[in-house]
C-alpha cells in the first residue's frame, strides 16, 4: 500500500490489536486502541478452535457491546477532540478487527481507513524493500575511529543514513549499553528500520556502520544483514590516541559498576591480569589506560572478523584524525560513493 506512514502521515495510526500483540512488535508511531484485552482474545480464539468461526464471532460481539461509547471516547481523546482527524486502523492481517472497529468509529463520524493486510502486511515489505536498494555503502573501521560521528553529520546533510546503535539503543560493544533504556525487541528493530527504509529513496545511496549480527542483544534482520555483508564499504581510520580519547568522551561518564561489569564480560579474552589492571585503572579514573587495555581485544577481534563478514570492495580510506576536519571528509564521502 502507498501509504504516508507515522510520523509524517496526517492520520493518527492505531493498532487495534490486543496489548500483548502490540508490546510484541507494532508499526512505530501507532498506537494501541485494543478491540480486545490479552484474556478476551485469547477466549476468543479457543473458542474459534473448539466451536467454530460464528460462536466466536458472536463471544467477540459480547465482549465488545459494552464498550462501544468507550472506543468513541478513548479516540476522541487521541485525535484532540476532533472527530474529523483522520484515522488509520490496522490489526494482524487486515481482518475483522480493524473492520468491526471502523465500522463502529465511521458511524461516529470519523473518516477511516483499514490498512489493506495489516501488521502482517508491513512486516512483509522488508525483504523486498532490501532488493530495490540500488545502493549500500558501509562505514568500515575499529572502535573509536569516528564512525558513528561521521553517521551523524551525513545524516544532518540530508543525506540517508540508518543508524543501528541508535535505533538498537546500544553503542555495540560490552561497554555499549546505555543508562535508562531498555532495548527494542528484534522484531520492533526489524519495523524501525522497515520504516526508514518506506520514508526514503532507494535509488540514492543509504549509509550505515558496520556491525556485527548484534547490536547489545538485539539482532539486525537476516536480510538487512545479508545484503551488508555484500555492501560497498569505506574504511575509517584515526590514531590510537584520538580513538582513546573518543572512546572516554562516550564511556567515562557511566557509573563505575557498569564500567566493571563491561570488563568483566570480556576478561576471558583480555586475561585475569590485564581485566584487574583495567577495573584498577577505572578506580583511579585513569580511563585512557582502561581503554588502551579494552582496544587490545577489540582491535583483535576486528581484525579476524571483518574480513570474514564483509566480503563487498572497498572504495577508499579515510583518515578521521580530527573533529575539525569532519565537514571536508563529509564531502570526499559523498564524492567517493557518486564517482564508484
Amino acid at each position: 500500500m502507498n501509504a504516508i506512514y507515522p510520523p509524517f502521515s496526517d492520520k493518527i495510526w492505531l493498532d487495534v490489536r490486543s496489548p500483548e500483540e502490540y508490546e510484541k512488535g507494532h508499526i512505530p508511531g501507532a498506537k494501541n486502541l485494543p478491540l480486545f484485552s490479552n484474556e478476551e482474545r485469547a477466549e476468543v480464539g479457543t473458542v474459534y478452535v473448539q466451536q467454530g468461526r460464528e460462536e466466536a464471532i458472536s463471544l467477540g460481539l459480547k465482549l465488545i457491546a459494552p464498550k462501544l461509547s468507550l472506543f468513541d471516547s478513548q479516540v476522541l481523546e487521541l485525535s484532540g477532540g476532533k472527530r474529523t482527524q483522520p484515522l488509520m486502523l490496522y490489526c494482524a492481517r487486515g481482518g475483522m478487527r480493524s473492520a468491526s472497529l471502523s465500522w463502529l468509529l465511521q458511524l461516529y463520524g470519523y473518516d477511516v481507513t483499514v490498512y489493506p493486510g495489516g501488521y502482517r502486511a508491513f512486516r512483509q515489505q522488508l525483504p523486498s524493500l532490501l532488493d530495490k536498494a540500488e545502493r549500500i555503502v558501509l562505514l568500515h573501521g575499529a572502535t573509536g575511529v569516528g564512525k558513528t560521528l561521521l553517521l551523524q553529520a551525513l545524516a544532518e546533510r540530508q543525506v540517508q543514513v540508518i543508524d543501528l546503535e541508535g535505533l538498537a539503543r546500544h553503542k555495540g560493544s560490552a561497554f555499549g549499553y546505555l543508562p535508562n533504556t531498555s532495548q527494542p525487541s528484534n522484531e520492533m528493530m526489524a519495523n524501525f528500520i522497515l520504516l526508514q527504509l518506506l520514508q526514503m529513496d532507494l535509488s540514492r545511496p543509504i549509509f550505515l556502520e558496520s556491525e556485527s549480527k548484534k547490536v547489545g542483544s538485539v539482532d539486525i534482520p537476516d536480510a538487512l544483514f545479508e545484503r551488508m555483508k555484500r555492501a560497498d564499504y569505506i574504511t575509517i581510520e584515526a590514531p590510537i590516541e584520538k580513538r582513546i580519547e573518543r572512546i572516554v568522551a562516550d564511556y567515562a561518564t557511566l557509573p563505575f559498576e557498569m564500567l566493571v561489569s563491561a570488563f568483566e564480560k570480556i576478561s576471558r579474552r583480555l586475561g585475569s591480569v590485564q581485566t584487574d589492571a583495567a577495573i584498577c585503572a577505572v578506580r583511579e579514573k585513569d580511563y585512557p589506560k582502561a581503554i588502551s587495555i579494552a582496544l587490545h581485544y577489540y582491535d583483535k577481534a576486528y581484525q579476524s572478523s571483518s574480513g570474514k563478514l564483509f566480503s563487498g570492495k572497498e572504495l577508499a580510506r579515510l583518515y578521521f584524525d580530527h573533529e575539525k576536519n569532519i565537514s571536508e571528509l563529509l564531502q570526499q564521502l559523498e564524492r567517493i560513493v557518486s564517482s564508484k
